[in-house]
């Protein structure tokens, strides 16, 4: 009867052993497409009674009490490890500068026939045709029109980049424009994920170890853990446990089940306010500066440059001030354009010797331009400082006959006390707009300084080559790294994804072994039932 009792009960444990095998391996199933999920396996032993052993087989097997789960292992790889997340990390950096050096050159139209390019082209086609017909009233609306396109080109690809860099970091002065640009949702998206590392730490650190629970935690944790490293390159100590303790350069941002450090991101202005009223040096370079406050108060002001790599050193580093090709340094070089062509031009037009078509009671004659303000471009703010963002023509050109003011005519021995050294009826001559369309070519002016004394069309070709070539670089670079993790991810799918063939082996054979258990359970069950009705 004790014999019959003990299979029974070593079946009744096998039949539970089993039922749990099977549910591990249809978890697995049921996660197969799940991202992030490593699958599991049972690992089974025999169970023994704490009973000596004797030296007769009779003995022994009274000590055998069946199977017993010993624990469900969790496949793991070392390539889910800080090698892994350092990659993905560099992916997402390299990923964001492609995309947003592609974004910059997505704002010139160039492809369109549309750009800078060809306003330029245009507008010298227009002094062409000027030169031509120099008394045309259609050849100077003409130029005037071909102007204003220049000018309102320029206008809408600052404006462009300007909205540009605004989504990346805000306008540097607005919060609400903070608010909503990258910089700010990144530093709410690792904020958040270090409270939810925080709260895995907490129930990592209740868990037993070896359990179905513990392994869908780990889970959760290295996926926590490779998203934050996608907005920087944090560093992880993993205890024996399995909770994490998380930092950056240093700075322990999460430790056990307590946030140790949460980040802040303010405007320039914010921050400028912040550095007096601490007697801070301000050194910030961007129209966002993070901040990092611990749980104790304690705050380090602008760890800007301690965030240089993943999503969050990109947008930074595309939208600050340094050398490169970024919003910043491209809107440098497209306002030295702005300055040379307003500089180059209105010289020209204001110069002494230059003389403009005029109407003086009824008779056509030329009068002096350097005497009045009939330059071509000027500011649309009202400032003395033109810029690609507020260059515009002078709006007096533009009103009534102010067509007519255009500065045709030059004269070089031109002398202010000498009335004969201008011949005033000469409305014919055109060597004024000559002089501008010699611009083209001949760049010695002082005016052309600013740009290297090349050519507009050359200076203007030079920002585009250097932004294609940018983004021819960034490219290469970004899918070299996409390379590299992609093949990490296979690696790691290729020790830790379920394979369904090696699932559906496992079912079968623990589906066998619960049937054969059940058996065994059922012909012990009837034959204690006979005893019992038999009263032995």
């Amino acid at each position: 009867m004790g014999n019959l009792l003990s299979t029974l009960g070593m079946s009744s444990s096998a039949l539970g052993v089993n039922q749990t095998a099977i549910s591990v391996v249809s978890n697995n199933i049921a996660n197969m497409n799940t991202e992030g999920y490593s699958k599991q396996k049972v690992n089974l032993g025999a169970l023994f009674l704490d009973l000596p052993i004797g030296n007769n087989v009779l003995s022994q097997a009274k000590t055998n009490a069946g199977v017993e789960v010993i624990n469900i292992q969790r496949y793991t790889t070392t390539f889910i490890g800080s090698y892994y997340r350092d990659q993905l990390s560099e992916q997402s950096y390299l990923n964001k500068e492609q995309q947003a050096i592609t974004n910059i050159a997505n704002m010139f139209d160039e492809l369109k026939g549309q750009g800078l390019d060809t306003a330029i082209e245009d507008f010298y086609a227009a002094l062409d045709n000027l030169n031509q017909y120099p008394n045309d009233k259609t050849a100077r609306i003409n130029f005037l029109d071909a102007a204003q396109t220049l000018t309102n080109s320029m206008n809408k690809t600052a404006n462009n980049l300007n909205d540009l860099k605004e989504l990346s970091v805000g306008d540097g002065e607005s919060f609400e424009s903070l608010k909503n640009s990258e910089i700010y949702t990144s530093i709410q998206a690792i904020n958040q994920g270090l409270e939810d590392l925080a709260n895995i730490n907490s129930m990592l650190s209740r868990s037993q170890t070896g359990t179905l629970e513990n392994n869908s935690l780990l889970d959760k944790r290295d996926q926590i853990l490779n998203e934050l490293s996608k907005y920087a390159n944090f560093k992880t100590d993993i205890k024996d446990n399995g909770t994490v303790t998380l930092s950056l350069d240093g700075t322990k941002l999460v430790g056990g089940s307590n946030v140790l450090a949460k980040f802040d991101v303010q405007t320039a202005t914010q921050y400028d306010d912040y550095c007096t009223i601490n007697g801070i040096v301000n050194t910030n370079e961007s129209n966002a500066v993070i901040m990092l406050e611990k749980s104790n108060g304690t705050i380090i002001p602008n760890i800007n440059k301690r965030m240089d790599t993943g999503i969050v050193g990109a947008i930074l580093e595309t939208s600050s001030t340094q050398e490169g090709v970024n919003v910043n340094t491209v809107l440098e070089e497209l306002d030295t354009l702005a300055q040379t062509i307003a500089n180059v031009f209105n010289e020209l037009q204001t110069r002494e010797g230059a003389f403009y078509i005029d109407n003086v009671g009824g008779t056509i004659q030329l009068s002096n331009a350097n005497l009045e303000d009939f330059t071509i471009f000027t500011a649309n703010d009202g400032t003395n400082n033109i810029t690609a963002s507020n260059i515009t023509i002078n709006s007096l050109l533009l009103e009534g006959d102010g067509y007519n003011k255009i500065a045709t005519a030059y004269f070089p021995d031109y002398d202010p006390l000498d009335p004969d050294s201008v011949d005033l009826n000469a409305v014919g001559n055109a060597d004024n707009i000559i002089a501008m369309i010699n611009t083209k070519t001949d760049n010695t002016s002082a005016a052309f300084d600013a740009i290297g004394n090349i050519s507009l069309s050359d200076y203007y070709s030079g920002i585009l080559g250097r932004i294609t070539s940018a983004t021819t670089a960034k490219t290469n670079e970004a899918t070299a790294q996409n390379a590299v993790v992609s093949s990490l991810d296979t690696k790691t799918k290729e020790q830790t994804g379920v394979d369904l063939n090696e699932e559906l082996t496992d079912l079968v054979k623990f589906q066998t072994a619960y049937s054969a258990s059940s058996r065994v359970f059922t012909t012990c069950n009837t034959l204690l039932e006979t005893l019992v009705n038999l009263g032995l």
